[in-house]
């Protein structure tokens, strides 16, 4: 054997390498390059909490670890070198058992090296660790280079024989070969050793002196062909001396995946457990078992709120509350269910309390109920615990629940009537679709078949139930049509459409009869189904047969008859007008049999920004001034609308995932301001979404001001990032109405949770014609990559990423992002006639010395 040397690794490496600490100092700080960024404190905030007050109080490592009973310690030994110390202290500083057993399922989860697959192969990997080495020795790299890259093999030596792992016969001292590993495509090998017996195990690194300790006690193995020579430590040795890069190799491969920087905020915000340090307020609390459904019990909770504890909040002098209620059931010491509930809206005048109240269903017997309510206006919480027993539900009365044949949550079109052929196609879940989707339309009645319509072709029709087919939505998503037709006897019986990657805050109206192509001799009868952001009834319905209004309707049914004049062609058109005075119209084509397709012009709007050298926006331009390039060939400028003549679709879409919370309430402040600002402005329009695992509506376009502002005051975090699908889902939300169209992000991270991807994201507001304007927190990225990607989802949609350093500069940048939006002109060209639907290239230059435009780069006609 080599003449052993001497070795030393200092404190700093062997916590780099990630298995030379003992598990309660492993835990003292990040593990392998790992940052306190995944804590919830705002990194460097001006305006955040003194950490270090809070870190000289705060409790040991070793101190949270010997609190705990020893199952949890045991527990805690075995995930060293992948737990954080904020996640230590969270799961030390759990009050319940129940609490602690959930955070340990939960653990892996956010560790998933592919979450798309039920199997945790991370998971797996560690219980193979643990029965190899023989439970999760503390301190001992073997262990998580096992976990991290797999059993060594696939390597050969150079005279060709293949080898895995060997040990030394007389030291402590044991070599790795790595073909490649779970980590890597790389090949190399390690050396493990001791440098007494009561040492840990160690990583052999190049230019450090190698002394591994005699060995004691029994050999690791009876197979004399697993020993390692002289020789072989020599050349592993100097091997490992020749690899390139070998310390940063080494580091890579022992270095734990990085967990999700929401999943632990995720889950300080859905427990039920009080926040440290929070204002509370005083509930009363009732429950009772009123109904029972099949074989459970209604457990039914009235919470009652004195206005004197949470007085809400006013909005143009309108008086409004919002809490949201966290709740848990606890069976047999474990977590059986959670849930969420939240309730908003007007105080009654002259209340003195506001009721809450929930039911669920559960099967008897003993229980724990934990509920945490909190005044989301007040910032005021309440936690209730209350033991009780359900009873058996004989002898209670039945819940009358739902009718089977109620529409859908949300779903404002109407039922067919009694008796009657229907058809409901179900929206699929998820966020923005592409590719293969599966479409399933539920029936009433007796259908002899039905036929599946994307964008009005037919694509598939089902002789029998299911009534489903797989559509083909494309590679991007854009904006389709679904539609089922239902036949009885040969006639048409029961029909549905639904919009897709549509947005969720549209105005629409449809003519669902009559079809578009369709015979009509004599007459028809018109059926029109409006659907609105907010649910609201359209202020009136129009329709009209060519140049002639024939109906105005104010009230359901939205039908009516239209005399036609002998059996020519004639267009339908229906109407609608929501009370701000915007429209969305339909139109169809009757009794056309014959006739060939006109060919449409195409016109499109693209708003530019045209700044000096200073960045200002440059006024008084004329369409003269401006040379427009579609695909590379010039294309005439048909119109020219000035800042002053330009109308303004607005979306403020706020990033509310759970490691937003510290920031949301000043984000919410300064977007306000922005909502203030640009919906003063003629003929503005301005939104509220916001967006965590998906996109929500919190108020749709045209809404007051108080109403915008009520919706930002509201946002609660809770979620992981799904910023791409949200930005897809927003743009795909703004009406056609004439004018720019603009999405102003706030976020403070990368993307987590999307099915698309940043093309994605850039092609559905290209295709929408909607500039992203982005606002995010400098140090809230981990790496530089989801910055730049960030900065390109707003400059190749025509926008700007403001990269603020802290709160204080919100206020200011939105306000910059309006005297942008203020600044812009709307050029308007028409589309080349052969132009499909795939994205053009677009280039807009401007004839002015020292000034730049920011437009798109591409549309889709």
């Amino acid at each position: 054997m080599t003449t052993p040397f001497r070795i030393r690794i200092s404190a700093d490496r062997r916590a780099l390498l990630a298995g030379c600490l003992i598990a309660v100092g492993a835990l003292a700080g990040p593990v392998a390059g790992q940052t306190d960024e995944r804590t919830d404190e705002p990194t460097g905030e001006p305006d955040s909490p003194t950490r270090a007050e809070a870190a000289e109080s705060a409790p040991s490592a070793q101190e949270l670890f010997d609190g705990l009973e020893p199952r949890y310690r045991q527990w805690v030994a075995s995930v060293a070198g992948l737990i954080t110390r904020a996640e230590l202290d969270y799961f030390s500083q759990l009050e319940h058992d129940y609490q602690r057993d959930a955070f340990m399922e939960a653990f892996w989860q956010p560790r998933d090296p592919d979450p798309a697959t039920p199997r945790n192969a991370l998971r797996e990997r560690w219980q193979q660790a643990i029965d190899q080495f023989g439970g999760a020795p503390t301190g001992d790299p073997r262990f998580l280079l096992y976990l991290l890259n797999g059993p060594p093999g696939a390597y050969s030596l150079p005279d060709g024989r293949p080898v895995s792992i060997c040990y030394s016969r007389d030291y402590d001292l044991e070599i790795w070969f790595y073909g490649a590993s779970e980590r890597t495509g790389r090949r190399f090998p390690v050396i493990l050793f001791k440098r007494s017996a009561a040492d840990q195990w160690r990583v052999y690194l190049p230019g450090d002196p190698l002394r591994p300790a005699r060995r004691f006690g029994g050999l690791p193995t009876t197979d004399v062909g697993a020993f390692c020579d002289d020789w072989a430590v020599r050349w592993t040795a100097s091997e490992i001396g020749r690899l390139g890069g070998y310390t940063q190799l080494i580091r890579e491969v022992t270095t734990p995946p990085m967990p999700s920087a929401e999943w632990l905020a995720n889950l300080r915000l859905s427990g039920t457990q009080l926040p440290e340090g929070a204002a509370t307020l005083a509930v009363e609390a009732a429950v009772d078992f009123p109904a029972r459904r099949q074989s459970r019990t209604a457990l039914r909770v009235l919470l009652r709120v004195p206005l004197s504890e949470a007085p809400g909040r006013s909005f143009e002098d309108r008086l409004f509350h919002h809490f949201e209620l966290t709740g848990e059931v606890i069976r047999d010491g474990r977590l059986f269910e959670e849930f969420r509930y939240r309730f908003e809206g007007e105080t009654p005048a002259g209340a003195e309390e506001i009721p809450l109240g929930f039911t669920r269903f559960l099967r008897p017997g003993p229980l724990t109920l934990r509920l945490l309510l909190r005044d989301v206006f007040g910032d005021r919480w309440a936690e209730i615990a209350r033991e009780t027993v359900v009873p058996s539900p004989e002898g209670l009365p039945v819940d009358p629940g739902e009718s089977l044949e109620a529409t859908l949550a949300g779903d404002r079109r109407p039922a067919a009537a009694p008796g009657q052929p229907g058809l409901r196609l179900d929206p699929p879940p998820g966020g923005p679709l592409t590719g293969p989707v599966r479409f399933t339309a539920r029936a009433q009645g007796d259908l002899d078949r039905v036929t599946f319509y994307l964008d009005g072709r037919p694509v598939l029709t089902r002789l029998r139930p299911p009534w489903s087919a797989e559509l083909d939505l494309g590679e991007a998503p854009a904006p389709h049509t679904v539609r089922v037709v239902g036949l009885r006897n040969g006639q048409e019986a029961a029909t549905d459409q639904i919009w897709v990657n549509q947005g969720a805050a549209r105005f629409r109206v449809r003519l669902v009869e009559p079809r578009g192509g369709g015979i009509y001799p004599g007459s028809l009868t018109a059926r029109v189904e409006v659907e609105t952001p907010g649910g609201e009834r359209p202020e009136r319905v129009e329709i009209w047969r060519d140049q002639e209004r024939v109906a105005s309707l104010g009230e359901p049914p939205l039908s009516a008859r239209v005399d036609l004049e002998g059996t020519g062609p004639a267009v339908i058109r229906a109407i609608a007008y929501l009370p701000d005075g915007s429209s969305a119209e339909d139109a169809v084509l009757v009794n056309a049999t014959g006739l060939t397709e006109a060919v449409a012009v195409r016109l499109v709007e693209l708003p530019v920004l045209v700044v000096d050298g200073s960045g200002e926006p440059v006024a008084g331009l004329t369409a003269a001034d401006f040379r427009l390039f579609d695909e590379g060939e010039p294309r005439p400028i048909q119109r020219l609308l000035p800042p002053a003549e330009l109308a303004l679709q607005a979306a403020l879409l706020i990033d509310r995932s759970a490691s937003i919370e510290p920031r949301l309430e000043r984000v919410g402040t300064a977007a306000a301001g922005f909502a203030r600002a640009a919906s003063a402005a003629p003929g503005s329009r301005v939104a509220v979404f916001s967006f965590a695992d998906r996109m929500t509506v919190d108020a749709g376009f045209g809404s007051e001001p108080a109403e915008l502002e009520r919706a930002l005051a509201g946002l609660v975090a809770r979620g992981r990032t799904a910023l791409y699908d949200s930005v897809a889902q927003a743009a795909a939300s703004f009406g056609e109405e004439p004018g720019q169209r603009a999405l102003v992000l706030f976020t403070d991270g990368a993307d987590e949770t999307s099915t698309l991807d940043l093309a994605g994201a850039i092609t559905a507001a290209r295709r929408h014609r909607v500039t992203v304007f982005a606002v995010a927190m400098a140090g809230s990225f981990a790496d530089r990559s989801a910055r730049r990607e960030l900065e390109r989802l707003a400059t190749e949609t025509g926008g700007r990423l403001w990269l603020l350093e802290g709160a204080s500069g919100l206020e200011e940048a939105y306000r910059s992002i309006a005297a942008l939006l203020a600044g812009r002109y709307l050029l308007t060209f028409a589309a080349p006639p052969d132009a499909g639907q795939e994205l053009r290239r677009l280039r807009v230059e401007v004839d002015r010395r020292g000034a730049r435009v920011e437009a798109q780069g591409a549309y889709s006609p």
